[in-house]
C-alpha cells in the first residue's frame, strides 16, 4: 500500500507489519509520511538554546530551555519537583464533543514546566536532557558522562570535548560517531580505536594517524604501514598542537577519503536492518542511531527499545511505543518528555512515573488522570473510550501533538538540521520563527588573535572574549577547556561551539535511504550513501569477507 502524505504529497509505504502494529491501539492509518511525522515530533525538542530568565515560582534568575515569551509558567528544576504547587490544580474538564487538541491547547498554555531536564546530575547546569552526569558543560543529550563539554548525544563518556554521537569512550576531541574509543582526536566513524588522530572509517586501530578505512592496524601513517620506531619518529616530528599542522593533515585525509570500501550501514552485530548507525539491532526499518533495539520502524536515537514505531531521543529501554519523543516505559502513545518509567499513557507531556493517564501535563506519580483531572479507575476508562472514539471521528487519534502546541520556534529546535527551512517557508506554514541576533552588538573589547600553537596560549585566554572566524559570534574558553587542550595537545578552536557542532553534523550521512547495488555481488541494498558518493559500498556479507 502506498498512500500519499497530506503534508508533502510524497507517497510512502504502509505494509502489513505496520498495519498489525497499528491494530494494537486501533489506530487510524497514518496520513503523513515517516519524514513528516518525524519532523512534527522534532519541533518539540530544543536542545541547543538556553536562556537566562526568571523562575515563575520563586522569582530567582535561572537557566532555561524556555525564553520569557512562553505562555506557561517555568519553574527552576528542583522547585518544579517540590511540593509548592499541585499539577492537578490545572485540571480541565474533558469535553467529548470538542476536538481533543483544542482542549490540550488550554492545558499546555497553563501547566508549569521545569526549566531544564537534568536528573541525577552534579555540576552540569548548562546541559539539557542530561542524566546521571557530573562536571559537564553544554552537552545536549548528556547520559552518564563525566568531565565532558560541547557535545550532542554523548553517552557513558569521560573527558570528551566537542563530540557528536559518541559512546563508551574516553579522552576524545572533535570526534563523530566513535564507539568504545580512547585517546582519539579529529576522527569519525571509528570503533575500538585508541591513541590515534585523524581516522575515518577505522576499526580496532591503535597508534595510527591520518588513516581512512583501515582495520586492526597499528603504526600506520596516512594508510602506509611503518615500524614502531619509524612511526614514533615521524609523529614526534609533527607539532600536532598547531592548527596549521592539523589543517595540512586534514587535507591529506580528505584526499584519501572516498577511496575506501564501506559497509552499507555504520555499526555492527545487526540483523535485518535498514537505515544507519546500528549497534546490536534486529528487524529495524528506516532507523537511525539505534542501539540494542528490535522490531522498530522509523525511529532515531534510541537504546533498548522493542516494538517501537516513530520514536526519537530515548536512551532507556522501552517496549510498545508509538509516535513519541523522549518517553519511556511501557505502552506509550503520542507522548513527549514522559520519563521515569511511565506506563499506559497517551498524549501526555512532561509526566513522570505515571500510569493510565491521558492528555496530561506535568504530573508526577499519578494514575487515572485525564487533562490533569483525577478520576476513579472506571470513570477514567469510560471517559477515555469516549474521547478516543471522538478523536477517531476527527482524525486526531494517532497524530502527534500539532506543531502549534510546541513551545519553541521552529529554528530553536532539533528539526532544523534534519529538515532545514527558511524563515519564509516556516512562516508560510503558520509555524513560529524566532529572530536571533547573529552577534552581540555590545562592545566586546579588543580583538584577540588566537595563537596557532597551543604552547603559545597563555592562561589569559580564559578571560578574553573571542570572535568566531566563521559566524562572528563571541565565545569563550573555559579553564577546564584550556586544561583539556593542553592535556591532549590540540590547538585552541577558532570557531564558536555552535559552528563547530554545525560542521560536525554536516559530516554525518543524511537520514535518507537510496536504492543501490552492492559494488561486489550486485545484490540490492538500501543505504545512506547516495549513488554519487565516491566510496565503494558493499553489503554486509561482502564487506566482512573482503575487509577482515
Amino acid at each position: 500500500m502506498s498512500p500519499s502524505c497530506t503534508t508533502c504529497g510524497q507517497t510512502f509505504t504502509f505494509d502489513e507489519v505496520d498495519r498489525a502494529f497499528y491494530k494494537q491501539w486501533d489506530l487510524l492509518d497514518p496520513v503523513d509520511c515517516p519524514d513528516c511525522r518525524r519532523q512534527r515530533r522534532l519541533v518539540f525538542r530544543n536542545f541547543f538554546n538556553l536562556y537566562h530568565r526568571t523562575c515563575d515560582l520563586t522569582g530567582k534568575k535561572i537557566i532555561s530551555m524556555y525564553d520569557e515569551n512562553v505562555p506557561f509558567p517555568v519553574y527552576e528544576m528542583h522547585e518544579w519537583w517540590g511540593d509548592k504547587w499541585d499539577p492537578l490544580a490545572y485540571g480541565k474538564e474533558a469535553n467529548t464533543h470538542e476536538p481533543f487538541f483544542t482542549q490540550l491547547q488550554s492545558l499546555h498554555a497553563s501547566a508549569p514546566r521545569m526549566s531544564i531536564v537534568n536528573a541525577q546530575c552534579e555540576n552540569s547546569d548548562y546541559c539539557t536532557m542530561s542524566f546521571g552526569s557530573r562536571n559537564c558543560y553544554l552537552i545536549f543529550g548528556n547520559v552518564k558522562n563525566e568531565d565532558c563539554s560541547y557535545g550532542h548525544i554523548v553517552c557513558q563518556c569521560k573527558n570528551c570535548f566537542d563530540c557528536l554521537y559518541c559512546f563508551r569512550s574516553e579522552l576524545l576531541y572533535e570526534c563523530i560517531d566513535c564507539v568504545q574509543c580512547y585517546a582519539l582526536t579529529f576522527s569519525r566513524d571509528c570503533d575500538n580505536c585508541s591513541s590515534s588522530s585523524l581516522l575515518v572509517h577505522c576499526t580496532g586501530c591503535k597508534n595510527c594517524f591520518g588513516c581512512v578505512g583501515i582495520h586492526n592496524k597499528e603504526y600506520c601513517l596516512f594508510n602506509e604501514q611503518h615500524t614502531k620506531e619509524d612511526y614514533e619518529k615521524k609523529i614526534h616530528s609533527l607539532n600536532l598542537g598547531d592548527s596549521r599542522t592539523i589543517a595540512a593533515a586534514k587535507a591529506r585525509v580528505a584526499a584519501l577519503t572516498g577511496k575506501e570500501i564501506v559497509k552499507f550501514y555504520h555499526g555492527f552485530n545487526c540483523e535485518n536492518v535498514t537505515g544507519d548507525y546500528f549497534y546490536n539491532c534486529k528487524n529495524t526499518v528506516d532507523g537511525y542511531d539505534l542501539k540494542n533495539c528490535e522490531d522498530c520502524r522509523h525511529c532515531g536515537t534510541l537504546e533498548g527499545h522493542r516494538d517501537a514505531h516513530d520514536c526519537n531521543f530515548c536512551m532507556v529501554p522501552t517496549e510498545l511505543s508509538y509516535n513519541s519523543l523522549t518517553s519511556y516505559g511501557y505502552n506509550i502513545l503520542c507522548c513527549q518528555g514522559c520519563m521515569s518509567e511511565s506506563n499506559n499513557i497517551a498524549y501526555c507531556d512532561n509526566c513522570f512515573s505515571c500510569k493510565d493517564c491521558f492528555g496530561c501535563v506535568g504530573l508526577k506519580q499519578h494514575q487515572y488522570c485525564i487533562l490533569n483531572k483525577q478520576y476513579t479507575e472506571q470513570e477514567y476508562r469510560d471517559l477515555r473510550k469516549k474521547l478516543v472514539d471522538h478523536m477517531r471521528a476527527t482524525g486526531e487519534w494517532g497524530q502527534f501533538f500539532p506543531i502549534s502546541l510546541s513551545p519553541f520556534a521552529y529554528n530553536e529546535t532539533i528539526a532544523v538540521p534534519y529538515f532545514p527551512l527558511s524563515k519564509e517557508e516556516v512562516l508560510q506554514r503558520g509555524w513560529k520563527w524566532k529572530d536571533m541576533d547573529a552577534k552581540d552588538q555590545h562592545y566586546l573589547g579588543p580583538k584577540h588573535d588566537i595563537p596557532n600553537d597551543i604552547r603559545e596560549v597563555s592562561d589569559a585566554i580564559i578571560s578574553q572574549i573571542l570572535i568566531c572566524e566563521s559566524t562572528g559570534k563571541p565565545y569563550k574558553i573555559t579553564p577546564q577547556e584550556l586544561k583539556f587542550y593542553r592535556q591532549v595537545n590540540v590547538p585552541i578552536p577558532k570557531l564558536c561551539p555552535d559552528q563547530r557542532h554545525k560542521e560536525r553534523m554536516a559530516l554525518r550521512n543524511p537520514r535518507h535511504l537510496w536504492d543501490r547495488a552492492c559494488a561486489k555481488c550486485k545484490n540490492g541494498i538500501q543505504t545512506t550513501y547516495s549513488p554519487d558518493r565516491p566510496e565503494t559500498v558493499y553489503c554486509e556479507e561482502c564487506y566482512l569477507s573482503t575487509v577482515y
